[in-house]
């Protein structure tokens, strides 16, 4: 708790050898890093789409942890004590993703380097890892299976064990059961499963041969998987 006092009020101390000049120049630096993580960031989800919320975290991130830490000066222990605290606060956001999380570390890591007045690396550390990110991106896409979301309802009686597998295997690669659970009451099951298709023209094949088995009962296909809720 101390440690933690300590922290806080040595933000009220601004090192006498900070100028006001620099505190603002890295500031600014930092906000111009945190534009760049934001490129990156869109141009990462030109797809899938991105919030403007979002995207201003990640320059306000940058921006901020840059002038705490030029404002506590050579106060190393605490700059990481600050920075660790602010780590581990929980963004209230929609975004969920490994890859949003990872961009936020990004920003955080850039504003530290930056306030630390080490610009360049802190520069380099953004372009690096900002390229690096895309490319492990367009390069997963390429050899990743079109990996989908299937939620199959049948009625509560029906006995679903192994009712889908001599469709899922002509139509799949590859197939999952993630969840089962009871909607509508009690009266309905929903089975998730993520599936890895042969072809993406089969889609349509593929729903229309579940539901001979289901009973004709709904059948949804999710083109990102990483959204099941």
């Amino acid at each position: 708790m101390d440690d933690i006092t300590g922290v806080f009020g040595s933000l009220g101390q601004v090192n006498t050898g900070a100028v006001l000049f620099d505190i603002i120049l890295t500031t600014l630096a930092s906000m111009a890093l945190g534009v760049l993580i934001t490129l990156f960031y869109a141009y990462m989800n030109r797809k899938k789409g991105f919030t403007l919320e979002f995207s201003v975290t990640i320059i306000a991130i940058s921006s901020v942890i840059a002038m705490i830490i030029a404002v506590i000066g050579t106060n190393i222990a605490s700059a990481f004590s600050l920075a660790g605290i602010m780590s581990i606060v929980r963004f209230r956001s929609l975004q969920q993703k490994t890859s949003d999380i990872a961009f936020l570390f990004v920003a955080m890591a850039a504003g530290l380097t930056a306030g630390l007045g080490l610009l360049l690396p802190a520069l380099a550390f953004v372009v690096l890892t900002g390229v690096l990110l895309n490319l492990y991106v367009f390069l997963a896409g390429r050899v990743k299976p079109e990996t989908r979301l299937v939620k199959i309802c049948v009625p509560e009686s029906m006995s679903f064990d192994g009712q889908f597998d001599e469709v899922l295997r002509k139509h799949t690669l590859s197939y999952d059961l993630k969840r089962v659970r009871l909607i509508s009451s009690g009266t309905v099951m929903e089975l998730a499963y993520t599936v890895n298709l042969k072809d993406l023209s089969g889609v349509s094949a593929l729903l229309s041969d579940i539901r001979e088995k289901n009973s004709n009962f709904n059948v949804v296909l999710m083109y990102d998987a990483d959204d099941e809720r």
